[in-house]
């Protein structure tokens, strides 16, 4: 897999729903591990303790889980997990807040929410693209070539330090070229470049 979808690793996309007097809240974070994605449902349950129902769903490149919370079973989290497949998005928790209005609304209208309320949440999606992640020793003379390059290149650059010579840990699409510099490691990793070429 060279790309996948996704939602934006620098934001929490939220959204509510009104059903019946019930108030569904929905939270979407991009997550790179099953430790990433129950810890981000952890700070949601201690933020919303008084919910009656925290449903989740999360799908990684190689696992995924999800949880009803006491709803009816396969009325909530599993809904949710069925709109991550069918959107073929991936690396992702959704989060579902249910505060409960006194109206009971069958497992139908529950499974409906459930899903729009996944679907709507996830309206803003970035494409996730299998890239380079390399750490480089250059000097100030290569460093601003490359800062001329990140702006029409897809190439990010982070931990800039600055000594004799700069060193920085670089994100660049597998058909960028780097031609200058001493590149220290290289790995694999996805990033979204948003739409900076498009």
């Amino acid at each position: 897999m060279e790309t996948f979808l996704s939602v934006d690793c620098e934001k929490v996309l939220k959204n509510e729903i009104v059903e019946k007097k019930s108030r569904f809240l929905s939270f979407a974070k991009y997550v790179k591990s099953s430790v990433e994605a129950e810890g981000f449902c952890r700070e949601i349950k201690q933020t919303y303790n008084d919910a009656k129902h925290i449903v989740f769903a999360y799908r990684l490149l190689n696992t995924s889980r999800f949880s009803d919370d006491g709803e009816p079973s396969g009325t909530a989290g599993k809904p949710i997990l069925q709109v991550l497949e069918k959107m073929n998005v991936y690396n992702i928790v959704v989060v579902v807040v249910r505060y409960f209005g006194g109206i009971k609304l069958g497992a139908g209208p529950l499974l409906r929410v459930y899903s729009s309320s996944a679907k709507q949440v996830l309206s803003d999606l970035c494409v996730y693209e299998k890239c380079y992640k390399s750490k480089l020793k250059l000097t100030f003379q290569d460093f601003e070539k490359l800062l001329k390059m990140t702006l029409k290149e897809k190439v990010k650059t982070e931990n800039i330090v600055f000594s004799d010579n700069v060193s920085l840990d670089i994100i660049y699409a597998k058909n960028v070229t780097l031609n200058f510099g001493e590149e220290i490691s290289k790995t694999e990793v996805y990033y979204s470049f948003g739409d900076k070429n498009e």
